[in-house]
Parts: C-alpha cells; structure tokens; sequence
C-alpha cells in the first residue's frame, strides 16, 4: 500500500509540473468527476473546480457555490470553421470567449466579477485534486460498467415481461401470424382475403369488391372498398402498419437516401438548365468588366449612338464631318432629347481596375540607415539603437510618426491620380470592402501584427531590472493613449492593445505588479479606459463618429472579409455581429473624404524625423524580425516561429516555477 501511495502521488506530481497551458497542470481540474462527487467536495460560497461533461464529451463544467448551493455552469467548446487546413477552439462562459480553460479562470477569479449575471455567483477558492486523474478516470469507468449491467439486466427483464404479456391477452405478433388483422370500421365480407401463400399479381387490374351481403339499417354506411390493390403483408417487416392497427410493427422503414436518385447528365455548353435534383447556377458570358463599360458609355445619352454608328468613334473633330453624316447627327442627338456637344471626349473615363496580386511592401529592395544590407534577425546593436531613438520621444511625436504612416499605408491620404485611376477608388477606405482589395487587406493584417510584435519586443527585450520594465510598459500605455486621443489612429491603437495582451506579456507578474505601484495612474487608465474601449470597437457597438477620428478602426473589416475572425457564439450574437461590422465598413467608405480631411488638418506642418520614420515602416519591421534573407519567407513560418522567440524572452525575463504556475492559473494576473 505504501508503496501504491507514492506511485499516485510522483504521477500527481509530473501532471502539475506540466505547462500552464496544460490543463491537466492545473489542480482544479478534476477530470470526469460525476455531478455528485462535485457536490460532495463543494462546501463554502466561493469554492470551485472544474470537470469535463459527462453528457457532451469535449465540453467542461464550472461547478461552484453560490449562497450555500451547489451551481453547475457549462463551458461549450466552439470549433471555428477550418480555414485552410487550421482550426481553432474558443471555451464559451456565458457571454465571454476564452482561447483555453486556465485563461477562462484567471480571468473570473482575477477580475473577481460573477460567473453569471443571473446567479451573481463568484469563484474564489479553487477545489484541488489530491490523486491524479487516471484514478478519476478509473473509478469513473468502473461506476459506468456498473451502470450497463445493471441497464442490461433490466432490459433482459423488460423483455421477457414483453413477451409475456404478448401471447397473453394482447393480439398476435405480427411477425408470426401469416394473417392481415381487421382493421377498424371495417367487415370481413368487405376485405379481400390474405391467404399465406396466394396474392394477386401486381399486373392483373383489380377488380371492384361487391356490397355485402349482410343486412344493414338506412343509419348504417354501405361499405365499399376502394378499387385499389391491397398490398400483400411483408413477413420482413419492411412495411410499417397504420396508427389504427391493433398493434405496430417492431422495425421502423427504412430512411430515404440523401443522395439524389438521379443523376442528370452535364448540359451542353451555352445552354442553362435547371432542376431540382441538381441544381445549378446559369452561367453567364458576359464579365463584370464588359458590364461597368456598357454603363459607362450609356452614362450620357449624348454618346448613345457610339454602338451603332462607327464613325463617331474616330478621333476627328465634329465640325469636319460631311453634310450628311453631321445632319445624321444632329437628328440622332435630337431624338434623344440632348443638346449638340461638339466638346471632345472627357477625360474621365472609365478606366478597368488592376488588381494588385503582389504586396505593396518590398523588404529586400528597402533602403535602411538603421540595418545593415544584409542584416540578421534581431541584431542587439540595432535593438539597442532602436530602443534609444524610439524611448527618447515623447509619444505625442511618436504617435503622429506611426499615423503618417498608417495613412500612406492605408491610402487614406497622398493617393495620386493614377493610383485612384489603378485602384477604381479614391481610398483605401473603399478598396478594402471591394473583392478585387483583397492584397491590400493581407498587407494591412500584416503591419497590425509587425506593429504588435515591435510593441512586445520593446517590452521583452527590455533585459535590466523590473523597474526598467516597468517604466517601458508605461510608456507603451501612453503611447496608447496618445493614439487614441490626439492623434485619432485607431488602428494602431488596436496594434499596440494587442501587443499588451499577448500572453508573453500578460504573464509578466513582477512587471505588472511594480507598474501598479510606480505608475498607479498608466494601470488604472489601461483597465479602466483603454481595454473596455477596445472591447466596444472590436464589437463595433460604438462607431466613433468621422470627425474625430483620422484611422477608424479597420481590424474587425479586415478580419472578417478575410475570413480571419472568431465567429464564436450563439448564432444571433454572431450574425449582430458581423451586421454591426458592415454597418461600419459602409461608414468607413463613405466618409473616405472625411477621413483625409482629418488626416491633411493633423499632419499640417508635421516634420517627421527620418530614423524615427524608419522604425515604424513595415519593411523595417519585415527586416528587423526575420531578416534580410527571412523576412520573404512565408508568413505562418514566420509567425510561428516569432512566437517561440517571445516565449523564450518572456521565460527569461520572469522563470516560472512550479508554484508561480499554480498561483497565477489560479489568482493569475490577466491584463
């Protein structure tokens, strides 16, 4: 026994050494612990644990205490749909979405705010196990064999009860008498007879069945029966009898095929078909291009007749025209009611959008005075002389240096003509909804996550003491501010929230906790202001109005027309959702001037300093994380192994150990 003892309690042991992010490294889980064996162990307002669902395997269930009664609340995993090959979970609590089960309780014991609105229940003190879970899981199974044998020997007994009462006093089975029953309101002199090995042949016309011979009172219906085939009785069982029967049939019919039963061939070409076994969507042969050129030109009715009488379309003047052709004219323009222009063709005209299929940002052709030509990822001088011209500006120069170049990227301003004429727009704005914008959604994805990663890398790289560290993340918080309030970017606004939350950062204990002791003011502002901010405009329930805004908030747009978002959720919720985006995006588009308006009026008079521009362009941040040589790599390698990079910083700015895991997965500190 003693024995038995140490070997539970060293396998207990290597389950909490496990990462944070295990979930089996955590004692509060219990694994498939029965609803009662959580009641029993539940005991004291605050208490909680958390257990896998017995009746929807994948899910999980927050048991906890809520004025001395026992509240179990269940946690849906949601799948997001798969988007080339990757598929994400999301653990749903009520309202709020969480990436893993630790991060759902950090959150609800660190923020220490009701689990549910209705309940008002709060969790405080976590419930741990004290074997490890294969021994859950053992005396789970043997209680569930359990629970089969005592089912099958009652069903053995149910069925034996049922074959009694069978040949008793109920009816024949079916399945052994060769007979048809009688049905209701009907005569045997009025029923063809079911002998058990004659019936009438499917193709012989079946004959009317002539009136009973019976007497019958004037009150009494003349029963006839319908000329119509009776069908013989299926000893298989195939053929389920009518609710009237004495008694039903023991096998149900068989489900029909989803899969269509007929095939019809492909149509030939030019032709549209349609049918309800296959239905396909006509195909047409005109293009949208052709079509937004036959609008053109029937634009102004003065030029009308350009499709059907060939000499307007050269390129002389009207007044050389012969007599006759200009007469032809003039009678043409009067029938459609037009003045005579003799003006030539506008210079507007219609001119075919190109779609953009490469990046706009070229990395390897970047002229840099901070990086060497061929430069390696992350070179400490270069971080070192980032780090000293970006730390010594005041944010308010910095915030203004980042929004410059958020609206050239964004083509909010300093669009040229031809740009315009390229694009088929004036803006950015618009060319993001539209399906050919769908590379300059991808290139600015892309610097919202470059802008995240250099956020952090500040943070983390910064190797000196926790107050060192400290005074960065405050000055990373103002820098926020001053994004949001003066210079009105609320894209990287976003950019920079983002990179606060990573969990590279959020784990930073120490950090955070000096920060809340030297900058009380940056923490109470980025808790109370800043994170419930971004979490309206990630929602899109507050769209700030255009002229107090220069970037709007583009994330959400880009996310979802990208198919890059979190649809988790209720179905109504999500669908509110992605309404409230589009909503925004047709803000967003048309206000486009006003938008330039605001972005011209900030940076009137802006000089920008050329190494502080430099460092916030994106092809610097390509060559500066990854590489001269890396940085055209392909993105999801290059993501991927970025965020083992901040990992291991993040380890060795603040080691985790044992017993800081199990404090912060419990009492964590989630910012």
């Amino acid at each position: 026994m003693p024995s038995s003892t140490e070997a539970l309690k060293k396998e207990l042991e290597e389950e909490l050494k496990l990462s944070s992010e295990d979930l089996r490294s955590h004692a509060w889980y219990h694994g498939p612990l029965s609803r009662q064996e959580a009641e029993r162990l539940l005991q004291t307002d605050g208490d909680f644990l958390i257990r896998d669902s017995l009746s929807s395997p994948g899910d999980y269930v927050l048991s906890c205490v809520c004025s001395k009664q026992v509240l179990h609340f269940k946690v849906i995993a949601v799948t997001m749909r798969p988007r080339q090959g990757f598929s994400r979970v999301l653990y749903q609590l009520e309202q709020d979405q969480f990436d893993n089960i630790p991060a759902l309780v950090r959150s609800y014991v660190g923020d220490k705010r009701p689990v549910s609105e209705s309940s008002r229940a709060v969790i405080v003190n976590p419930i741990n196990r004290t074997v490890p879970l294969s021994v859950v899981r053992a005396k789970q199974e043997s209680q569930k064999a359990n629970k089969e044998n005592r089912r099958s020997l009652h069903l053995i007994d149910s069925s034996l009860l049922r074959n009694k009462d069978r040949f008793g006093s109920h009816p024949g089975n079916l399945d052994i008498l060769k007979e048809i029953p009688l049905q209701s309101a009907q005569s045997d002199s009025n029923l063809l007879s079911a002998g058990s090995g004659e019936y009438s042949s499917p193709q012989e016309e079946p004959q009317p069945i002539p009136l009973s011979p019976m007497f019958r009172t004037g009150s009494d219906p003349v029963l006839r029966a319908k000329t119509q085939q009776v069908l013989p009785l299926d000893y298989d069982g195939n053929n389920a009898l009518r609710g009237s029967d004495s008694q039903l049939h023991s096998k149900a019919p068989p489900k029909p095929i989803r899969a269509p039963s007929l095939l019809l061939p492909d149509p030939p070409e030019g032709t549209d078909i349609y049918c309800e076994l296959v239905p396909r969507v006509p195909v047409t042969s005109r293009k949208y291009a052709d079509t937004l050129k036959a609008e053109e030109k029937w634009k102004n009715r003065a030029r009308a007749t350009e499709t059907t009488f060939g000499f307007l379309d050269t390129e002389k003047p009207p007044d050389i025209f012969p007599s006759g052709m200009a007469n032809l004219h003039k009678k043409t323009n009067f029938m459609v009611n037009q003045p005579i222009t003799e003006s030539p063709e506008e210079e507007d005209d219609f001119v075919r959008p190109q779609i953009q299929t490469i990046s706009s940002f070229k990395p390897t052709t970047f002229q840099s005075v901070l990086l060497s030509p061929e430069n390696k990822p992350l070179e400490p001088n270069a971080l070192r002389k980032l780090k000293e011209i970006v730390s010594c500006r005041d944010c308010k120069e910095s915030a203004l240096h980042i929004l410059q170049e958020d609206c050239l990227d964004i083509r909010i301003c300093g669009v040229l003509k031809e740009q315009q004429k390229s694009m088929g727009v004036r803006s950015g704005l618009e060319l993001i909804i539209l399906p050919y914008g769908q590379q300059l959604r991808r290139d600015l994805l892309e610097r919202h996550h470059l802008l995240s990663l250099g956020v952090a890398v500040d943070i983390l790289g910064c190797t000196g003491t926790v107050t060192e560290r400290a005074h960065t993340l405050h000055r990373v918080i103002c820098l926020a501010s001053e994004l949001l309030d003066y210079a009105g970017d609320l894209f990287a606004f976003s950019a920079v929230m983002k990179a606060l939350m990573l969990p590279q950062v959020a784990r930073l204990e120490q950090t955070w906790q000096i920060l809340r002791q030297t900058h009380t003011d940056s923490a109470i502002t980025f808790h109370k202001r800043l994170k419930p901010s971004l979490r309206e405009m990630d929602e899109c329930l507050t769209v700030p109005l255009p002229n107090k805004v220069v970037v709007p908030h583009i994330l959400p747009v880009l996310k979802a027309l990208e198919g890059e978002d979190d649809w988790g959720g209720a179905v109504e919720e999500s669908c509110g959702r992605l309404f409230r985006i589009l909503q925004a995006a047709r803000s967003y588009a048309t206000n486009a001037e006003v938008y330039q308006k605001n972005a011209e009026c900030k940076l009137e008079g802006f000089t920008p300093q050329p190494e502080l521009r430099e460092a916030f362009k994106t092809e610097f941040s390509l060559r500066m994380f990854w590489g001269s040589k890396g940085a055209t790599a392909e993105q999801a390698a290059r993501y991927k192994k970025f965020d083992q990079i901040l990992n291991v910083l993040s380890q060795k700015l603040e080691p985790e150990t044992q017993r800081t895991r199990l404090a912060s997965s419990v009492y964590g500190w989630t910012y």
